[in-house]
């Protein structure tokens, strides 16, 4: 499965400064249903999974992720 998140779907705050290219690094936090990034030496939540219909669980899942300031990628597959 694929999910792409576009700059404007993150949270608010963080738009600009990911298109700028200053929040580096993102990955999901499957307890939280989010995706969580780096910004000014801090890790934050960039991206909320609630409300979309998708919850995360790493137990059979395995991912990948691909970014750009057009966004994220994130390649979600079947652990094997």
């Amino acid at each position: 499965m694929l999910i792409i998140i576009s700059p404007d779907e993150l949270e608010p705050e963080f738009r600009d400064s990911w298109k700028m290219g200053l929040v580096t690094h993102p990955s999901i936090d499957y307890a939280d249903n989010a995706v969580y990034a780096q910004f000014e030496g801090r890790q934050v939540t960039i991206f909320r999974f609630s409300g979309m219909g998708y919850v995360t669980d790493n137990r059979y899942n395995d991912y990948t992720v691909s970014t750009g300031r057009a966004g994220i990628m994130i390649d979600i597959r079947r652990s094997p």
